[in-house]
C-alpha cells in the first residue's frame, strides 16, 4: 500500500488518525499530538472540518 508524507505535515488542523480502518488512535490538533502519532505516515486522508488521516499498522513499522 502506498504511504505519504508524515501527519506532522497537516500543520494547524484538526485531525482524527484511524488506525486499519477502525481504530481511532488520536483525534485533536496536529499540534498538540504525541511524536510518534506525528512521525506515523498515512495512507488516504480525507478533508474536512475534521480531517481523517488513515494509517496502517504494516506501513508504520521501522524501514
Amino acid at each position: 500500500m502506498k504511504t505519504y508524507g508524515k501527519i506532522d505535515s497537516f500543520k494547524k488542523m484538526n485531525i482524527k488518525v484511524i488506525l486499519n480502518d477502525t481504530d481511532v488512535l488520536y483525534e485533536g490538533r496536529v499540534d498538540d499530538a504525541p511524536a510518534d502519532i506525528k512521525d506515523m505516515r498515512y495512507t488516504k486522508a480525507l478533508l474536512g472540518k475534521v480531517t481523517e488521516i488513515y494509517v496502517y499498522q504494516d506501513n508504520n513499522k521501522e524501514q
